[in-house]
């Protein structure tokens, strides 16, 4: 199982500026308007470290940068190693959630050694930028999101009574609307005992898995380097933040399908075998299409909303019983991995529909928005969009737990960790 302990973060202090300024969401959902709206805000944004401008001279800018904001005071390192806790506060769906974790350093271990476990699969461009970045740096900027069945339920209570024990040690709205709040909390045997029960977890990467290889990755280099390293170095570590997997506030958003394609003439006669499909006319604005077909989904999570097939046209394409996953099933998958919502539209529809296979994926056949009312605005001329449910937590977890990972953009966990919060460094 994997090994966790409190670490002495750095962080932000008050000559940096208000907390609302710094904080930044992970590079990468940040697109180029956000990120100069958030280098607007403040020239000490965690952006500024997070996704710097330039080529390969930027780490070592980054590194410098950092280095000048702990010399003028504007981070600061604990004294003492600390747990944190963590808590967004959000609204999805016109409901307001809460969303708490404990922010705390995890073994970075390789994933054949099974404590922690992905979902996803990831690409190798990212991993060199952040390797790059973390070697350069020598600080962690962003915490890998991860998740724990907390059978013991032990990690939800001590988060709760955390946050209703006393006022926040720093607090922050970002420009999305979500308050992000901060526990610091000295880690005694009485913390280390009753966080004990997660010694028997595994942990699994909701979010971040780009960032865990790359930590696990500059843990290498360095026994590679040094030839050795302390059981307790921090470079051994990576900033994580666990969250229970019965949180309340854990949501999953689907991630719709676009396709730039005409769909063929037969559609109806290729899909019909797997699928009764449902002719719906669309009627109202935007909005009303976007909570209709929502709401179809929810009432039904196996099926899919297909738009323009039909110039047009929405169709509900439900698969005609289990016995469609397995038998769509590629060799060595299970049904339960081709029976989630993204693999049932890849290899029940996608593919009798156009052939579209792991090249033309990788080429653009397909596009991806996480946004129904974005995805719906596409469904016109020579493009078919295909809105699907989210993925379960349940399913993430068994599916891990089998070995099997999703395929890039299954899951959405919304919304991002906010990066600045804490920094990690990988120093002693």
């Amino acid at each position: 199982m994997p090994q966790f302990r409190p670490f002495r973060g750095i962080r932000y202090t008050a000559a940096a500026g208000k907390l609302d300024d710094l904080l930044a969401p992970p590079y990468d959902v940040i697109s180029p308007a956000d990120q100069r709206q958030l280098a607007g805000r403040s020239a000490r944004n965690a952006v500024h470290l997070e996704l710097a401008d330039g080529g390969d001279e930027r780490y070592a800018k980054v590194a410098a940068l950092f280095s000048a904001w702990e010399r003028d005071g504007f981070v600061q390192r604990d004294d003492i190693p600390m747990f944190y806790v963590y808590e967004q506060t959000f609204v999805e769906a016109g409901r307001e959630y809460h969303r708490r974790a404990l922010l705390a350093e995890v073994e970075a271990q390789p994933w054949d050694e099974g404590a922690v476990k992905p979902h996803e699969f990831t690409m190798s461009g990212p991993k060199e930028d952040r390797l790059k970045l973390l070697e350069a740096t020598r600080v962690q900027f962003s915490p890998v999101f991860m998740i724990a069945r907390d059978r013991a339920a032990q990690l939800r209570q001590f988060l709760d009574q955390t946050v209703a024990a006393r006022p926040a040690d720093a607090e922050a709205t970002t420009i999305d609307g979500d308050r992000h709040r901060l526990w610091v909390i000295e880690a005694g045997r009485l913390e280390m005992r009753f966080l004990a029960p997660l010694l028997a977890e595994s942990f699994y990467i909701a979010d971040g898995h780009h960032r865990y290889e790359t930590a696990v990755n500059y843990r290498n280099a360095m026994l590679e380097r040094e030839g050795t390293l302390a059981l307790d170095h921090p470079a051994r570590f990576a900033m994580t933040a666990i969250v229970p997997a019965a949180d309340p506030g854990l949501v999953i958003r689907p991630i719709h399908r676009i396709v730039p394609r005409r769909a063929p003439a037969n559609w109806e006669q290729v899909l019909s075998e797997s699928f009764a499909v449902e002719s719906v006319k669309p009627i109202g604005g935007l909005a009303d299409r976007a909570r209709e077909f929502e709401a179809r989904l929810a009432a039904n999570p196996d099926s899919i909303v297909a738009l323009n097939l039909d110039p047009g046209m929405a169709h509900i394409l439900t698969p005609r019983g289990p016995e469609v996953a397995a038998a769509i099933a590629p060799a060595g998958f299970s049904a339960e991995w081709a029976g989630i919502s993204p693999n049932l539209l890849r290899y029940g529809v996608l593919a009798p529909l156009w052939s579209i296979g792991d090249d033309d994926l990788r080429l653009g056949a397909v596009e991806y928005t996480h946004d129904a009312r974005e995805a719906i605005e596409r469904a016109e001329g020579d493009t078919a969009v295909f809105l699907i449910s989210p993925v379960g937590i349940d399913s993430v977890m068994s599916l891990a737990d089998q070995g099997e990972r999703m395929p890039q953009k299954s899951t959405f966990f919304h919304p991002k960790l906010g990066t600045g919060i804490v920094f990690h460094p990988l120093y002693e």
